[in-house]
C-alpha cells in the first residue's frame, strides 16, 4: 500500500518504524495483562466440579414397556427411537423442578451460604453432558470450589435417590398390568354367565307360564322334559356347586304340577345367583377402578422411565475440579487485547497519514 510519492509515505517503513519503537508495544501488552490480573482479582475465578454417573438401559425392553409410549403420547417404531427417548427424558428430569427443589434443600442443610441461591440459579450452574446410555458426566460452577463440589456431590445423589424412586414406580407398572388384565378377564366371565342366567331365567319364565295353562294332574310330555333337562343341565354348569338343581328334577312319570315346583325352586336359585354375580361384578368393577388409579399413579410417578433403567454411582468420591480460569490466563487474554489495542491503534495512525 502505498500513497503519492511526493508524500514519501511507505507502509513498509512505517510498519518498521513501529517495530523499532518495541517500548510502546511492550507497554500495550503490559497494561492489558495488568488489566487482566485486576479483573481476576476483582472478579475471582469460578470453579467446575465433574462426577460420572453409570446409566443403563436395556432397550429390547420396548415391546414391554408399553406404558413408556403411553406416558410419551409416541409409538416406538425401533430399539434406537426407544432408547433416545428414554435418554432425552432422563436429561430433562434431573435438571426439572423436583430435582432441583430437592437439590437446593439437601445443599441448605449441608451450607447456609446455598440460603441465596434459588433452583433456578441452581439450574443455571448444572449440566449433564452424555452422548448414549452409559457413562454420564455431571458438572457444576460454583464461585469456590468447595461449592462446585458440594452442588455436583449432591445432585447426583438426588438423581440415584429420585430415579430410583421412579424406576420402582416403573417396575410396578408391568404387576399392575396383570393385575388389571387378570380381573379384566375376569369381569368378562361373570359378565358371560351373567348374561347366560338372564337367557334362562326368560326362557324358564316362559315354560312356566306354558306349564300354568295346563292340568296339573297331566303327565308331561317327553319332548317338553328333555328340553327341561337340558335347561337345568345348563344352569348347574353356570352355577358351580348347585346340584340340588339335577338332584331334585322330576321324573318322567312326574305330573305338571310337579315341574311347576321345581320351576318355582329353581328360579330362587337362579335368582339368589344373579343377585350374588351382581355384587361380585360391583366389587370387581371397584377393585379395577383402584388398580387402574393406582396404575395411573404409578405411570406418573414412574416420569415415562424404564423398568429396566439402572443409575449408579461410578466411581464414589472421584471428584474432578478444574478452575475456569486463572491469574496467568487473565494475564495472558490481557496482553493479547492489549496487543490488539496497540495495532488499532497503528491502523487508525496509519490511516489518517495516508489521506492528508
Amino acid at each position: 500500500m502505498k500513497q503519492d510519492p511526493m508524500e514519501e509515505w511507505v507502509l513498509r517503513d512505517e510498519l518498521l518504524a513501529a517495530f523499532h519503537r518495541w517500548p510502546v508495544i511492550v507497554l500495550f501488552a503490559l497494561v492489558g495483562s495488568l488489566i487482566g490480573l485486576a479483573f481476576a482479582y476483582f472478579w475471582p475465578a469460578s470453579y467446575r466440579a465433574n462426577v460420572e454417573l453409570s446409566v443403563e438401559l436395556n432397550p429390547y425392553r420396548v415391546l414391554d414397556d408399553q406404558y413408556v409410549s403411553e406416558f410419551a403420547g409416541a409409538e416406538f417404531r425401533n430399539i434406537d427411537d426407544y432408547k433416545h427417548w428414554q435418554m432425552l427424558q432422563l436429561s430433562i428430569l434431573v435438571l426439572s423442578d423436583p430435582f432441583m427443589e430437592e437439590t437446593i434443600n439437601r445443599l441448605r442443610e449441608q451450607n447456609p451460604d446455598w440460603s441465596s441461591i434459588s433452583p433456578q440459579n441452581l439450574r443455571e450452574m448444572l449440566s449433564a453432558n452424555w452422548r448414549n446410555a452409559g457413562v454420564w458426566r455431571l458438572a457444576a460452577n460454583g464461585r469456590t470450589s468447595q461449592m462446585a463440589i458440594e452442588a455436583v456431590e449432591t445432585w447426583r445423589d438426588v438423581i440415584i435417590d429420585l430415579t430410583r424412586q421412579s424406576i420402582a414406580s416403573s417396575r410396578d407398572l408391568f404387576r399392575l398390568e396383570l393385575a388389571l388384565r387378570a380381573l379384566n378377564d375376569q369381569l368378562v366371565e361373570i359378565q358371560l354367565q351373567h348374561a347366560a342366567l338372564e337367557a334362562i331365567k326368560v326362557d324358564l319364565a316362559g315354560i312356566q307360564e306354558n306349564f300354568i295353562s295346563k292340568p296339573g294332574d297331566e303327565t308331561l310330555p317327553e319332548k317338553d322334559r328333555r328340553e327341561l333337562f337340558s335347561i337345568a343341565n345348563q344352569m348347574t354348569g353356570l352355577i358351580p356347586g348347585e346340584n340340588v338343581i339335577l338332584n331334585s328334577f322330576p321324573q318322567e312319570d312326574m305330573s305338571v304340577s310337579e315341574y311347576i315346583a321345581w320351576l318355582e325352586m329353581a328360579n330362587i336359585v337362579l335368582e339368589r345367583e344373579l343377585k350374588s354375580i351382581g355384587l361380585s361384578t360391583s366389587s370387581l368393577e371397584e377393585e379395577i377402578l383402584e388398580t387402574r388409579s393406582e396404575w395411573e399413579e404409578n405411570l406418573i410417578n414412574g416420569s415415562g422411565l424404564s423398568a429396566t433403567l439402572n443409575i449408579e454411582n461410578r466411581k464414589k468420591g472421584d471428584i474432578q475440579v478444574d478452575e475456569l480460569y486463572s491469574y496467568s490466563l487473565a494475564a495472558m487474554i490481557g496482553a493479547l487485547l492489549g496487543l490488539f489495542a496497540w495495532i488499532m491503534v497503528f491502523l487508525v495512525r496509519v490511516t489518517r497519514k495516508g489521506y492528508r
